[in-house]
């Protein structure tokens, strides 16, 4: 009997895997269906019949993984699954480091607690290239029975924590230390507790954590990491009771930061602070990208340290295939997402975070210092973001907007299209 499966019309295709709501699309069912599918996509491209699976903290992340754990290894394909609910970039680096091709992670990343999904990652070290999941789905309406095999893989427990903090410490230079540095990082009840932590333990660097508890509710709100979704720490450290906070999102791949003098920090401001102290500090080069939502500081930077910069489309997918074939020094977005050249063509914000406290720790004025010089040389930012809600359908909107001169593109005008729900997530300097 050949058994063919469409596509779950209810979830939803991303930029690098699927999402669904949990118990509405997002259900063993549909799971098993997209499992199979991968499986087969496995088959398919004659892979080393291996995948490692991690999880994050939401509900019955573990219990998709174990249930994918399951099916994969039914299909003959070895499975590596990682202990403890794990950031995206750990997931990333455990692919390589059990020279797997595939790897995925349950997790909705910075989204609505009801929200759920799959991350698909590859092993050259980043998110799949549009390609590779449209085959993975174009394997949903393969015969079941014409590549996979009866032969089951092992399920093999890992626990990739030390490999991973050793090798991002292996980026990190703690050994100018100036002054004892205290940090305090909200994890937003995601994956990231615990990772800067033992990255900078014995530096000097005294490393606290809030919304440490797994919580499958997030506290109340989504796990991402804005101006409003992180009074709390911007309390402490404009309180003087830190130095400097970091914030991660549900599954660890963004990161915005607070200062003491300056107080919150966009994504703007991070990847502006980490190239100038990468280029000035380091004596690192090469290419530097940016999305088309970034804004115009990183690029002036570039102006002046005389960098090429690679505008891109939104999705950092479309930074992985430029930092595959290029010397790439810093790949960076508007939601916080960065990607270094010199490690994998992934964003991680452990790493981001790591260097953080470097600077933070080892000049005299640490970031506060480093953002005043990035001033001197790019001018003030400001930075806006407003989150709304079309009213009209989406191409119709897209053709209006086209139509427009920039001066006639005002927020009331956006206010007559859209619903009059919206959030902002501003940074005033």
């Amino acid at each position: 009997m050949t058994n063919k499966h469409q596509c779950p019309v209810n979830l939803k295709s991303t930029s690098d895997g699927w999402r669904g709501k949990l118990a509405e699309s997002f259900t063993f069912d549909n799971i098993e269906i997209l499992g199979e599918a991968i499986s087969r996509f496995i088959a398919q491209k004659s892979f080393f019949k291996r995948i490692v699976i991690g999880y994050d903290t939401r509900f019955m992340s573990k219990d998709f993984a174990l249930f994918l754990s399951t099916l994969f290894s039914k299909n003959g394909i070895e499975v590596f699954i990682i202990k403890n609910p794990c950031t995206t970039p750990l997931l990333t680096f455990s692919t390589l480091l059990f020279q797997s091709q595939i790897g995925l992670t349950v997790t909705a990343s910075h989204n609505p607690r009801f929200d759920h999904g799959i991350k698909i990652r590859m092993g050259y070290g980043g998110a799949p290239l549009t390609e590779i999941t449209q085959d993975i789905e174009k394997c949903l309406l393969i015969d079941t029975n014409n590549l996979l095999t009866t032969k089951k893989g092992k399920v093999i427990e890992v626990d990739p924590i030390n490999d991973y903090t050793e090798k991002i410490k292996g980026f990190l230079d703690f050994s100018k230390i100036t002054k004892q540095t205290k940090v305090v990082v909200d994890s937003m009840h995601g994956t990231s507790r615990n990772l800067l932590k033992k990255i900078t333990k014995n530096t000097g660097i005294e490393v606290d954590y809030i919304n440490y508890n797994y919580d499958p509710y997030f506290g109340g709100c989504p796990p991402e990491p804005k101006y409003e979704t992180t009074k709390k720490l911007q309390s402490l450290v404009l309180g003087k009771k830190y130095d400097l906070g970091i914030a991660h999102d549900g599954d660890g791949d963004r990161i915005v930061a607070v200062s003491q003098n300056y107080g919150y920090l966009s994504p703007h401001d991070v990847s502006a602070v980490i190239l100038w102290y990468l280029v000035l500090k380091k004596g690192v080069s090469g290419k530097v990208v940016g999305s088309s939502t970034l804004g115009r500081r990183v690029r002036l930077l570039c102006q002046h340290f005389g960098l090429e910069f690679q505008e891109i489309p939104v999705g950092f997918k479309n930074a992985t295939q430029i930092m595959l074939n290029q010397k790439v020094l810093l790949a960076a977005e508007e939601n916080g997402g960065i990607g270094f050249g010199f490690y994998l063509p992934e964003r991680d914000a452990t790493l981001a975070a790591g260097i953080l406290c470097e600077i933070e720790s080892t000049l005299v004025g640490g970031v506060d210092y480093v953002l005043n010089e990035v001033e001197k040389l790019s001018g003030k930012s400001v930075f806006s973001r407003f989150n709304f809600i079309p009213s009209i359908n989406r191409q119709q909107l897209m053709l209006l907007i086209l139509k427009l001169r920039p001066k006639d593109f005002t927020f009331l005008y956006c206010k007559k299209y859209f619903q009059s729900r919206w959030s902002k997530n501003y940074s005033y300097k």
